[in-house]
């Protein structure tokens, strides 16, 4: 995911997340504490951006079926849908209706930041998400073993578009559900992916933006954090960076010790 698509992936994917959002990374996880507004740090927000349809699937472990006919589109015709995984950790990723929300001028943020730190309002573990990608219907699926099926039953005239899992979110009910680690069904929407930054210090002693996304942190100096404190607050809470890069659905949907994660909206069980 993160390679495809150089986000980050937020768990659960039907989180609302909002650029502007400050908070802390634990377990891969982002948790929100605050926001820029309300720690009085200014920011700007571009005007969203509508983007293509998303839709991703583990490269040859990933097969979607249905018994719909060609032709069949009726309102009150009904169809079967079955998704189908051949390998552990598999992800079917399916939204539509994309838009991406970003903040603008980072250099002022940056300075912002830099003001708010010197000033104890800022510490050095908290990230801010600077682009969120909201969308229309989504799906989320994640395959806890080999031989993981999702089986729904579903409105045929919902399966007409290039997104059939997304698409059926609406009017959906599960039949079957076999070695299915996460199943999120967001026919309102969602933000599954997002890019944050946080403030580190550079070896020179200059605070700089990290995008959260990057994996090269080459030029970041841990001198803050040294003796589990920040050099300039004396703040025993600062802590080493946590890496978020490349972290996937099925890295996260493994993580949860609370067992398989199903999650829906409900009124989809009325349909």
């Amino acid at each position: 995911m993160h390679t495809k698509y150089e986000y980050l992936a937020c768990w659960l994917p039907s989180t609302r997340l909002a650029v502007g959002d400050v908070g802390l990374v634990a377990r891969h996880r982002f948790r929100k504490l605050t926001t820029l507004s309300e720690l009085g740090i200014p920011f700007t927000r571009e005007a969203d951006s509508p983007i293509s349809d998303l839709n991703y699937s583990s490269t040859d472990y990933v097969a979607v079926t249905s018994d719909a006919r060609p032709g069949a589109s009726a309102s009150d015709a009904v169809s079967h849908l079955s998704i189908s995984f051949a390998r552990s950790g598999a992800t079917l990723f399916q939204a539509s209706g994309c838009v991406l929300e970003t903040i603008g001028n980072l250099p002022a943020l940056e300075a912002a930041l830099r003001t708010a730190h010197e000033d104890g309002t800022w510490r050095l573990k908290y990230v801010v998400v600077t682009e969120v990608v909201r969308t229309g219907p989504t799906a989320v699926l994640v395959a806890e073993h080999s031989g993981a099926q999702l089986d729904l039953q579903v409105s045929t005239g919902g399966l007409t578009g290039l997104l059939p899992v997304a698409d059926a979110t609406a009017k959906c009910q599960v039949t079957n559900r076999l070695g299915i680690a996460a199943d999120v069904l967001a026919p309102a929407g969602a933000t599954p992916l997002f890019n944050a930054v946080q403030l580190r210090k550079r070896l020179l002693g200059q605070y700089e933006l990290v995008f959260r996304s990057d994996d090269d942190d080459d030029g970041v100096s841990d001198d803050d954090d040294s003796q589990g404190a920040d050099c300039e607050t004396g703040d025993p809470d600062e802590q080493n960076e946590t890496e978020m890069a490349r972290v996937t659905w099925a890295d996260l949907a493994r993580d949860d010790t609370d067992g398989p994660t199903n999650e829906r909206a409900l009124d989809l069980r009325r349909h």
